[in-house]
């Protein structure tokens, strides 16, 4: 039997169940939803693991999944950002890097992928199936391990 990564998905009104076409879309990932406030126990529980876990996170979440990827470096592979640009204009983009593109620099250097996916519609939720199908697409790129550390 394969192991299965961990693919846990900061949501302040997770409920616990991952939504339909999360399942689909990670079909080798434990797919948990979570309040960011349960992410540090389940990362704490990847670290020992192989292979380690992906954190998708959007919104004001954003920040959070950055911070747990530092504070996590041995336990996360990767943080895929949902948005920050839900008009498609660039100007949030723009705005969300000049606050934190030190923080993404930061945990890129620690070997973390850091990955920005669409947000589709303005407002759109993580339980939005283009958001799925987005993640799904991302994490058939990254490779099947983290970057060795430095």
């Amino acid at each position: 039997m394969t192991e299965h990564r961990t693919l846990v998905v900061l949501d302040e009104g997770a409920r616990g169940e991952a939504p339909p076409g999360w399942r689909q879309a990670a079909p080798e990932h434990r797919v948990v939803h979570c309040p960011p406030e349960k992410a540090p126990t389940l990362l704490d529980q990847a670290a020992g693991t192989r292979p380690l876990a992906d954190v998708v996170a959007g919104g004001q979440l954003a920040p959070v999944a950055l911070r747990l990827a530092e504070r996590y470096p041995h336990a996360v592979r990767s943080v895929l950002l949902v948005g920050p640009d839900p008009e498609g204009d660039g100007r949030a983009s723009r705005e969300w890097f000049a606050a934190h593109g030190t923080r993404v620099a930061s945990v890129r250097e620690a070997g973390v992928e850091v990955e920005v996916l669409p947000h589709g519609p303005a407002g759109a939720p993580l339980t939005e199936p283009r958001v799925a199908a987005a993640v799904a697409s991302t994490l058939d790129r990254l490779p099947a391990v983290r970057r060795p550390d430095w």
